[in-house]
């Protein structure tokens, strides 16, 4: 199984703050697949995606003149649809392809998997969507691991 990498960010207190979250879910992610929790292992991934689109947006997008360092407030209004909806407008999702049994996929068109995946944390959408955790098998986990592999691909050619 592999271990499901990050891009590292730097250059900022924010860039460092993104960089500990992001290594903390990556963890929590190693931890969940050796317990073969695979629906908490894909919610973990779930986590790092948004820790790493917060820090790409706000790190790299900060102000250059009222905010140099890119270092100003966090704004916590921002939610995982949001940044997707912003990565595709700027084509961050673009280059690298995910591929599966259907063929060639862009990245845009399939991370919103890992985002309604992880909506199912919340237990009206759980049960709205009769959405049952320990259902949720390792062939399943695999497909939402491939997808945060791609997307974490096109970072690395964004930074």
């Amino acid at each position: 199984m592999p271990t499901h990498r990050a891009p590292k960010l730097t250059c900022t207190q924010h860039g460092a703050e993104a960089n500990a979250l992001v290594t903390y879910w990556r963890e929590r992610n190693e931890l969940e697949v050796r317990e073969k929790q695979w629906f908490m292992a894909a919610l973990t991934l779930g986590c790092a995606l948004e820790a790493m689109l917060y820090a790409y947006f706000i790190i790299w997008s900060g102000h250059d003149v009222n905010d140099p360092a890119k270092d100003a407030q966090i704004s916590v209004k921002l939610n995982l649809n949001d940044l997707l909806e912003t990565a595709k407008r700027i084509d961050l999702l673009t280059p690298v392809k995910f591929k599966d049994e259907f063929g060639d996929h862009a990245v845009h068109d399939v991370v919103h998997e890992i985002r309604s995946l992880r909506n199912n944390i919340h237990a009206g959408v759980a049960l709205g969507r009769s959405f049952d955790p320990t259902a949720f098998r390792r062939d399943n986990y695999l497909r939402i691991a491939g997808i945060f592999d791609a997307v974490v691909s096109n970072f690395e050619r964004a930074l």
